[in-house]
């Protein structure tokens, strides 16, 4: 009875350390969700006040031009990167965070810290990338 009583326990500390290691990882994307709705939100004022202010000749209208493309492309991969970090808010929700969308083997802890949004897992993304 005294091992199934110590197995018990190492089971709950494995939950326990996975459901922490998850938790640590909805705390950074909340927060990256955070900045990025703060950067895009900026980004959507700044454009917002340019055009209020829209004098100048053609040569500042054409290097405005330029540096307002850049920025709203900049804004684009913002909105991309925030809608990555929903998905795997929901992920993390429904158990399947962590899970490679192609092999669905468990995606290495080290490649979710860095880049704590990914779907795949090193093998599958490099087979994606490969074409």
């Amino acid at each position: 009875m005294a091992k199934s009583k110590k197995a018990t326990t190492k089971t709950r500390r494995t939950k326990k350390q996975k459901k922490d290691w998850r938790e640590d990882i909805r705390v950074m994307l909340l927060q990256m969700r955070k900045d990025l709705l703060k950067e895009v939100s900026q980004s959507m004022k700044a454009e917002s006040d340019h055009l209020k202010h829209d004098i100048g000749d053609f040569y500042d209208h054409a290097s405005s031009d330029r540096d307002r493309e850049l920025a709203l492309m900049l804004a684009d991969r913002e909105r991309e990167k925030l809608t990555r970090v929903d998905d795997a808010l929901k992920r993390i929700e429904n158990g399947t965070y962590g899970i490679c969308e192609s092999c669905e083997e468990e995606i290495d802890r080290d490649r979710l810290a860095a880049m704590p949004f990914t779907k795949l897992c090193l093998s599958c993304q490099e087979d994606l990338e490969r074409g």
